[in-house]
């Protein structure tokens, strides 16, 4: 015999599941990105300080 409370349960446990599932493989891949982001840093003997750009020289502008 069918059970309709007991559906209507098993569902709304179904989604709080799926909710929770995805928050802990959500913090997982945060942790396995900063793990190999701090592997990474230490393999290559530090994080290396970026670039600076030379600015670009101002167009001059004619005089009216």
């Amino acid at each position: 015999m069918k059970n309709p409370a007991l559906s209507l349960w098993l569902s709304s446990a179904h989604r709080v599941a799926g909710w929770w599932m995805g928050h802990g493989a959500n913090a997982l891949r945060r942790q396995q990105r900063t793990m190999l982001a701090e592997m990474t840093k230490a393999a290559s003997g530090g994080a290396a300080r970026p670039k600076r750009r030379k600015p670009r020289p101002l167009a001059k502008r004619k005089a009216p």
